[in-house]
């Protein structure tokens, strides 16, 4: 006969499995997704209503962005160069190409999808709210870096924390230990974070620019996380409606 667990080791056992199937039963995600939508959205709204009015955020701008310019330093401008390279089109394509690919060669086809929906939905939006604004970047008359296209949001931030984000919960997904998912979500925040900056350091955006690029790519990012979890969770209820109807 085999031996029974000790009941020291039901007691480790046990809140974690308890935890666990609680979590899956309570179903938190639509729940955690809907409030960080709103609050996104929320954010976006407030940083459009000070940008369009010109509330003090708008002094807060230009004072940021001249006192940025005025301590730029050389080599701190070729680092933040190359930051602000990870956060550009080609870069983020090529990173979204790739890890769907190898998400789709490992039959993660709803993964492959975020992140194909996150890269592209975030790209159309950010070419739609530019045009929509028509805001203009800041000027100096010995610029760090140069942008042709307008200012409000900042594209870098926006796609950056839709790609980033989404690759984040595809690797914190496939992970088991809640340390590794911590890292995981900490690394990419931190690296959207700094792209983020680097677009304030190279003077092509203003602070409102990026916290607007920001919060409208995160709300893009639940979007995308929400749509594909409902997508996935249809063949399970079809599957359970079936059954009962034996």
């Amino acid at each position: 006969m085999a031996s029974l667990p000790s009941w020291r080791e039901l007691g480790r056992r046990l809140p974690r499995e308890v935890i666990s199937a609680a979590w899956a039963r309570a179903k938190w995600l639509p729940i955690a997704g809907l409030l960080v939508l709103f609050g996104s959205l929320w954010a976006f709204g407030v940083l459009v209503e000070d940008v369009v009015t010109g509330d003090p955020i708008v002094r807060l701008d230009r004072r940021l962005a001249g006192w940025l310019h005025e301590h730029a330093t050389g080599p701190r401008t070729e680092f933040f160069e190359g930051v602000t390279a990870l956060g550009n089109a080609v870069t983020l394509l090529v990173v979204s190409a790739g890890a769907a690919a190898l998400l789709l060669a490992r039959g993660r086809r709803a993964d492959a999808l975020l992140v194909g929906l996150s890269l592209a939905g975030a790209e159309a939006l950010t070419f739609g709210l530019k045009l929509g604004f028509r805001r203009e970047r800041p000027f100096f008359a010995d610029p760090l870096a140069q942008e042709s296209t307008f200012s409000f949001p900042s594209g870098h931030a926006m796609v950056s924390m839709a790609v980033y984000g989404a690759l984040a919960c595809v690797l914190a997904r496939g992970s088991t230990a809640w340390a590794a998912r911590a890292a995981v979500l900490a690394g990419a925040t931190a690296l959207v974070l700094l792209i983020g900056f680097s677009r304030l350091y190279l003077g092509v955006h203003y602070l409102s620019d990026v916290l607007a690029g920001l919060t409208a790519g995160l709300a893009w990012l639940v979007v995308c996380i929400l749509a594909i979890a409902l997508h996935e969770a249809r063949p399970l209820s079809r599957g359970r409606e079936g059954q009962t109807s034996r």
